[in-house]
């Protein structure tokens, strides 16, 4: 899936999509980057799985930051407990506090957006 069209983003901008991104190597760099480095990119693998991947769920996306009436927002998408399809909007707070301005079902319109990038159908 081509992900950063789907999302309106470019190419290069890091993202996670929970329960949708993967972490990979170039096999053929592994020899090199060990005899080179010391270190195995198997390891920075599970290093990264552990550090931004640290639990299996559903699946979740999050979008870039954008502006609206004067503060920053992201819109998340992701699974209720009765397996909807959920739109979230929140700002963060200078304290790093993570504020909650809207929660909703997804419309359908999202619902099939959130289905092209992740798989999941509610």
């Amino acid at each position: 899936m081509d992900f950063p069209k789907k999302l309106g983003i470019p190419d290069y901008q890091f993202r996670l999509i929970f329960g949708k991104t993967k972490i990979d190597y170039d096999v053929e760099k592994e020899m090199v980057n060990r005899q080179k480095h010391g270190y195995s990119l198997v390891s920075a693998v599970h290093l990264l799985e552990k550090v931004l991947l640290p639990i299996k769920s559903t699946p979740f996306v999050t979008t870039d930051a954008f502006k609206e009436n004067e503060e920053v927002r992201h819109i998340h998408m992701g699974v209720d407990d009765e397996g909807n399809v959920v739109y979230m909007v929140t700002t963060m707070r200078s304290d790093e506090t993570v504020r909650v301005i809207s929660f909703r079902r997804a419309s359908e319109e999202e619902r099939e957006l959130f289905y092209s990038l992740t798989g999941y159908k509610s």
